[in-house]
């Protein structure tokens, strides 16, 4: 066989083996810790965006240049952190009109509604992101 086919089938496998360990300890872990949580999700989405920028930015600096490159790519940077500022944060604690008012059904069917407008927003606002790279 060729090696590049090797290398790419050896990487596929490291990546699998790697999913079948993250969703061995999620299934022996009971109960989960958020603060673990947490922690391994900014793991992994550090990790997912510095494989993704230095695929991308070899090509950028490359075809571009290293200023030109570096400058866009914190462009986007900005951007997004623009973007994230009006997307609404769901919160677990109660918000202070839902203490305001009757803890009855009005009350649940009121933050349903908001939850659901917040959720749809997050989901144009990724959706356009997403078209937008």
């Amino acid at each position: 066989m060729d090696s590049q086919v090797m290398v790419a089938l050896g990487l596929s496998l490291v990546g699998g083996v790697s999913t079948s360990i993250g969703a061995l300890f999620v299934i022996l872990n009971h109960t989960p810790n958020l603060k673990m949580l947490g922690l391994l999700q900014g793991f992994a989405a550090g990790l997912m965006l510095s494989i993704s920028f230095l695929d991308l930015a070899h090509n950028a600096i490359n075809s571009i240049g290293f200023l030109k490159g570096n400058l866009w790519f914190f462009a986007g940077v900005v951007f997004f952190a623009v973007v994230v500022g009006f997307i609404p944060e769901p919160t677990l604690a109660p918000s202070s009109e839902v203490k305001n008012k009757k803890n009855g059904v009005e009350g649940r069917q009121d933050t349903m509604r908001k939850h659901r407008r917040q959720v749809l927003f997050s989901g144009i606002i990724t959706a356009v992101g997403h078209k937008l790279a």
